[in-house]
């Protein structure tokens, strides 16, 4: 099984079980060992973080997850996970572009993020009480590299930025709404980083930083949004093309340290 992400709360490890597993037999064909399959089932598991007791396991709807957003516990003592979700369907499409191996591609063999055959913003209601789980679809729109505010990992977060295939999404999972700020028709913006300002009280208090692509024959940029209202704040003209990327981090100036 091939588990990519996990997420934490104050009180515990969220681990994904998902049906995609590792298959040796297709590591002679040149291609990544792993493929989806219809009889491995899918859920989501509740370890407490002083490995006290079990393991608590939720069966959920057949899926994958690649990034988890954020993970806390709410006011009725449930888990709450959000995440990036794939389909079967999306995932097949998504893992034949990037070279995986599928079993019958249905539909359109085109990917690209942000399309209909991309993820989508979903959460997970996972209750150790009772053992019950409930999900949904925030949004249809396709994305993927969700963040957050790194000082609310696991704990209650209202805000969650996303890319797409040529923007970059902030959304409000209090108010449930959205918005984009676009890179331009053609581009791929990168994970959007959360920089906070310093001395900062709001959680959306600081900046977004990304390394956008505009094709193959064109110089990347680093943009720099307000993480408030995703207006441009400033643009570093890089002087080539930096190839999209996965992952980014934020480190803090450390001068002086030793």
């Amino acid at each position: 099984m091939m588990m990519h992400d996990f997420a934490i709360t104050e009180n515990y490890v969220v681990w994904l079980d998902l049906p995609v597993v590792f298959d040796p037999a297709l590591s002679a064909r040149g291609g990544m060992p792993m493929r989806w399959s219809d009889t491995y089932g899918a859920r989501l598991g509740l370890m407490r973080r002083d490995a006290a007791g079990e393991v608590k396991w939720f069966d959920v709807d057949p899926c994958y997850v690649f990034h988890v957003g954020n993970a806390h516990k709410d006011a009725a003592g449930r888990v709450v996970l959000e995440a990036v979700r794939y389909s079967r369907q999306a995932f097949d499409v998504m893992w034949q572009a990037v070279g995986g191996a599928v079993d019958q591609l249905q539909g359109s063999r085109n990917w690209a993020l942000g399309t209909s055959q991309s993820g989508h913003v979903h959460r997970w209601l996972l209750d150790p009480a009772t053992g019950r789980v409930s999900e949904e679809e925030l949004d249809d729109r396709g994305v993927e590299m969700p963040t957050i505010n790194d000082d609310r990992t696991g704990r209650r977060s209202r805000y969650l930025y996303t890319i797409s295939e040529n923007a970059i999404m902030k959304y409000d999972t209090v108010a449930g709404t959205g918005r984009a700020y676009g890179t331009g028709a053609g581009s791929v913006p990168g994970e959007a980083v959360f920089v906070p300002s310093s001395g900062a009280l709001d959680e959306d208090a600081g900046w977004l930083l990304s390394i956008v692509s505009h094709g193959p024959a064109a110089a990347s940029e680093l943009l720099v949004l307000d993480a408030h209202d995703l207006t441009r704040t400033a643009t570093v003209e890089l002087p080539r093309r930096v190839p999209s990327g996965f992952h980014g981090s934020w480190i803090p100036d450390t001068a002086g340290s030793q």
